[in-house]
């Protein structure tokens, strides 16, 4: 049983192209996957946040993680996973949490520490990172269902890139660093133009 591994089956390279490929991989690896319990998570939680230390060591506004976890139950390393989300609070990363039937998800609700922050071992999270969306609380309503999920989001980059004094680039800092990119032809596609999936 691994709860770590590359969707697209590459560990090398995990990377998968855009949407289309986190799609593709996800159905090719339903035909090789044996989905079953228990639901660790904290190993994927360090995984995704080991591509953001990177970031988060270049002091500049280029990269935000976004972990999206789909779930049916609760995880069976809750606490664990209190950790690397603290752990994971001091970088550029945030997580989405979609919780699909009528499980109990009361945990889930306490990783999205909106109303008390994550504590592990004495140490406080430096910012809330999780949100957590009960799918059955917006079925049937495919509007809200978007708003619900990214509503923290914003705030949550922001509270990240104000709290390390890091600005956005400007448009022509943008502008010039596309340009430069654009002449050099044996560079591998960038993080902006693929999705890490685990």
């Amino acid at each position: 049983v691994s709860f770590e591994f590359a969707l697209n089956g590459n560990a090398e390279n995990p990377l998968c192209n855009g949407v289309s490929g986190v799609m593709d991989a996800y159905k090719s690896s339903l035909l090789t996957v044996s989905l079953s319990g228990p639901t660790n998570c904290a190993p994927m939680l360090r995984a995704v946040s080991k591509l953001a230390i990177g970031s988060a060591q270049s002091r500049t506004a280029e990269h935000y993680y976004v972990l999206l976890i789909l779930t049916d139950g609760q995880f069976s390393d809750i606490y664990d996973c209190i950790g690397a989300i603290v752990e994971a609070s001091d970088y550029p990363m945030s997580i989405i949490i979609i919780g699909v039937g009528n499980a109990n998800f009361e945990d889930m609700e306490r990783l999205d520490a909106d109303k008390k922050a994550l504590q592990f071992n004495g140490r406080k999270a430096s910012r809330d990172i999780v949100q957590f969306v009960p799918f059955r609380k917006y079925q049937g309503n495919s509007c809200a269902l978007p708003g619900a999920v990214l509503a923290e989001l914003p705030r949550q980059v922001e509270d990240y890139y104000r709290k390390r004094r890091i600005t956005p680039m400007s448009q022509e800092q943008q502008y010039e660093k596309s340009e430069n990119s654009n002449y050099s032809d044996s560079s591998p596609a960038s993080d902006t133009e693929s999705d890490y999936s685990f």
